[in-house]
C-alpha cells in the first residue's frame, strides 16, 4: 500500500514539473519573440526629394448643348436629321402635324387675341398715366409758387388785401393736396410698367399656346451635332411647356451639342479656392475609361460661391487636352490638380508629424548619457503636403533619424 502511494505521489510530481517546464517555455517564447517584436521602433532617415501638393475632387464632363423641343402638339411627320449629323443655324430638324381640334385652335387664337388687346390697353394706360403725371406736376409747381409768394409778400394779388389766416391755411392745404395727387400719379405711372410686363408675358404664353395648335417645322437655333434623337416618324410629341397628364411632361425631341470641346466641372471649397489658379495642370480619370489618364488644365474659376447647408462651394472648369471619342457628356471625372511643387527639399512621411507645443513636431533620435539611442520631440515647421509625404521647412536636417511610431521618452508638450 505504501509503495502504491509513493508511486502515485511520484507521478503527480512529474506532472507538476512538466507543467512548470511548459509554462517556462511559453513565457520564454513570448518574452524573447513577441515582447522583443513589440519593442521594435520603425524609423526613417530624413532625406531630400521632390514634393507636389495636389487637390482631388470629383466632377462631370460638360458640353455646350441645347435641348430641342416640339413647338406643337402633334405627330412627327418627317425627320430631316439623325444622330451624329452636323447642323447649322436655321437648318430643318423635324416636321410636326398638329392634332389639335378646330375648337382647340379657335380657343387658343381667342386667348391670344385677348392677350394682345390687354397689352395694347396697358400701353394706353401708361400714356394716360404719364399725361396725368405731367398735369399733377404742373399743379404742384403752381401751388408751391403761390405759397412761396405769400411768404415773401404781404398783399394777396387776387384781393389786393393782406393775406388772411384762412387764405394762408388754404395755400398750405393746397400744396399738401397737390403733393398727394402727384405721388399717386407717379405710383400709377410706375405700376403701368409692371402691368405692361405682365401683359407682354401673357402675350408670349398665349402665342406659344396658339402655335402649339398649328403645324410646325422645327429648325436648329444653334450649330452643332445632333444627339439623343428620341422620336421617329409617327411618334406623338408635345409642346415643351404643356403637362400632358399629371405624370407626363414633354421631353426634348433631340439635343444639339458641341462634341469637339468638352470641359470638366468640379466643385471646390474655400481653402481649395485660394490654392487653385488658372493654367494649373491636372490629371483626369474616368471610372468608365479605366485604362487611360487624361491631361487637363484649369481654364476658369468662379469668383462667386454657392452656399448649401452652411458650406460655400465654388465651381472650376478644366479643359481636356487629349480628349477622345470615349469621353461623353455627364461622365463622372476624378480630378487631381497640381497646385504647388518644390524640388530637392526635406521630406518625411506624413505619419511622422505629430502635434507638439501648439504646432508640429517629430520624434528625433539622439544618444543618452549611456550611449543608448532614445527619441525626443523636436519642433518643426511643415510646408507642402502631398498624400503620404510632407515638406519640412525647418527643424530637421538631412540624415537625421526619426521615429514613425510613438517612441519618444517624453510625451508631447
Amino acid at each position: 500500500m505504501k509503495k502504491l502511494f509513493r508511486k502515485i505521489t511520484s507521478s503527480k510530481k512529474r506532472k507538476i514539473i512538466s507543467a512548470l517546464i511548459l509554462v517556462a517555455i511559453v513565457f520564454s517564447v513570448w518574452f524573447f519573440f513577441f515582447r522583443k517584436k513589440a519593442d521594435q521602433i520603425e524609423t526613417y532617415m530624413v532625406g531630400r526629394g521632390n514634393i507636389t501638393e495636389t487637390i482631388m475632387e470629383t466632377g462631370n464632363v460638360q458640353a455646350a448643348q441645347v435641348s430641342v423641343y416640339s413647338t406643337s402638339n402633334g405627330v412627327v411627320e418627317d425627320l430631316y436629321a439623325k444622330n451624329g449629323d452636323s447642323v447649322e443655324i436655321g437648318q430643318k430638324l423635324f416636321k410636326v402635324r398638329s392634332t389639335s381640334t378646330d375648337q382647340e385652335k379657335a380657343t387658343a387664337n381667342s386667348t391670344y387675341m385677348t392677350a394682345l388687346s390687354n397689352l395694347k390697353k396697358s400701353q394706353q394706360d401708361k400714356e394716360s398715366a404719364y399725361a396725368q403725371l405731367l398735369s399733377n406736376k404742373k399743379s404742384l409747381t403752381d401751388a408751391k409758387g403761390d405759397l412761396k409768394y405769400q411768404k415773401n409778400h404781404d398783399t394777396n394779388t387776387k384781393t389786393n388785401k393782406g393775406y388772411t389766416s384762412a387764405e394762408k391755411k388754404s395755400l398750405r392745404q393746397d400744396v399738401s393736396a397737390k403733393e398727394s395727387a402727384f405721388d399717386a400719379s407717379q405710383q400709377k405711372y410706375d405700376d403701368a410698367d409692371t402691368a405692361i410686363s405682365a401683359s407682354q408675358a401673357n402675350v408670349k404664353a398665349a402665342k406659344l399656346s396658339y402655335d402649339a395648335t398649328q403645324n410646325a417645322t422645327i429648325t436648329a437655333q444653334v450649330a452643332g451635332t445632333v444627339s439623343n434623337l428620341s422620336a421617329r416618324v409617327g411618334d406623338v410629341v408635345y409642346f415643351s411647356d404643356i403637362t400632358v397628364t399629371s405624370t407626363t411632361i414633354a421631353d426634348p425631341v433631340l439635343v444639339i451639342g458641341d462634341l469637339s470641346g468638352y470641359s470638366v466641372k468640379i466643385g471646390i471649397n474655400e481653402m481649395e479656392r485660394s490654392k487653385i489658379a488658372l493654367g494649373q495642370k491636372a490629371a483626369i480619370k474616368f471610372d468608365a475609361i479605366p485604362d487611360k489618364e487624361y491631361t487637363g488644365k484649369v481654364e476658369k474659376i468662379d469668383d462667386f460661391g454657392v452656399e448649401e447647408s452652411g458650406v460655400i462651394t465654388y465651381s472650376a472648369y478644366l479643359s481636356v487636352t487629349d480628349q477622345d471619342e470615349r469621353m461623353l457628356p455627364k461622365m463622372t471625372a476624378n480630378v487631381t490638380i497640381e497646385t504647388n511643387s518644390r524640388e530637392n527639399v526635406i521630406v518625411i512621411p506624413t505619419k511622422a508629424l505629430k502635434p507638439y507645443q501648439n504646432g508640429k513636431g517629430v520624434q528625433a533620435a539622439k544618444s543618452d548619457s549611456k550611449g543608448k539611442q532614445v527619441f525626443e520631440y523636436v519642433a518643426v515647421k511643415a510646408g507642402l503636403k502631398s498624400g503620404s509625404q510632407v515638406e519640412i521647412i525647418s527643424g530637421l536636417e538631412e540624415g537625421a533619424v526619426i521615429s514613425l511610431s510613438d517612441a519618444a521618452k517624453t510625451a508631447a508638450k
